[in-house]
């Protein structure tokens, strides 16, 4: 099962027949990277804070522009028609909403050092960023749909496993299974999710070694 580099994937208006391909179009759905600072960031920030107060503003500040502010744009370019669903599955649209999400994301990273946040808070926004950026380059020169899912699974999984041991090897699974339901729906090759997961790795690992996390 191939996935075209500009179709819409299958889940988006009623088009996931089987129930295979609907249960992977709803965990295409919950593991979205727009929502993946929720659990993430607010993991990260509690454990790293000095107190709850600092550590609820640091993640509010991050939902807001990881989360909030591309949502909105792109929601709003669904309904006006500039993109076919809320995943931008084809490849040819995805290039002003990852510039504009680039946007957010850096003022964030500004305001979390403004506010003096821990170091394995901004290592963890900063790898996202460097994550985007690549993914966004690859995307538009190399005309590869990486995927950002993975990105984002992958990613994450590695944050935990740094900040709290080797146990939490166990939710790779997790990653596995993302990446099956986005080749199931169709929005990539395999060969895109491996290309998610060998980007995020890597980078996360060498952002928190720079940082000394």
């Amino acid at each position: 099962m191939e996935a075209s580099e500009d179709v819409t994937e299958k889940g988006f208006g009623g088009t996931a027949k089987t129930l295979s391909e609907k249960i992977a179009h709803w965990i295409s759905v919950i593991t979205s990277p727009i929502f993946l600072p929720f659990p993430l960031f607010l993991v990260v920030a509690l454990h790293t804070a000095p107190d709850v107060q600092k550590g609820f503003l640091w993640w509010g500040i991050i939902v807001v522009g990881f989360t909030l502010a591309p949502a909105l744009f792109i929601r709003d370019g669904v309904r006006k028609g500039r993109y076919t669903d809320t995943h931008v599955s084809k490849r040819s649209q995805r290039l002003i909403p990852l510039l504009f999400g680039l946007v957010c994301m850096t003022i964030v990273i500004l305001c979390l050092f403004l506010l003096a946040a821990s170091p394995a808070l901004l290592a963890t926004v900063i790898a996202a960023l460097i994550c985007v950026a690549i993914a966004t380059a690859i995307t538009e020169m190399l005309r590869f749909k990486i995927s950002l899912h993975m990105i984002g699974s992958a990613g994450a999984v590695t944050t935990c496993v740094l900040l709290f041991g080797p146990l939490l090897l166990f939710l790779v699974p997790l990653v596995i299974l993302i990446g099956w339901a986005r080749w199931h729906v169709r929005a990539h090759t395999v060969l895109q999710a491996c290309a998610g997961t060998c980007l995020a790795i890597p980078i996360t690992v060498l952002i928190f070694w720079l940082f000394r996390v």
